[in-house]
């Protein structure tokens, strides 16, 4: 989890506040994180930066679809 949160920043207070999994508190990062996304991948081209950060969010209501990226323009 330490891994995922340093890449994609840690969840906001809201997240688990909202989150429904038993326990769920106990994977809270000591510290919070910032997304690096940008400046993992800054090699990528734009749309395909803007799918991996899409299908790297979060919280999974602004998360990408397998769908969605299919569709997305990297895929076109």
């Amino acid at each position: 989890m330490h891994k995922i949160f340093k890449l994609c920043g840690s969840p906001s207070e809201d997240y688990w506040q909202r989150t429904k999994f038993p326990h769920a508190t106990s994977f809270k990062p000591q510290q919070p994180y910032n997304r690096q996304i940008s400046e993992t991948f800054k090699n990528f081209s734009s749309p395909a930066l803007a799918l991996v950060d899409k299908l790297l969010t979060i919280e999974p209501e602004g998360r990408g679809s397998a769908t969605s990226a299919l569709e997305s323009e990297v895929m076109l």
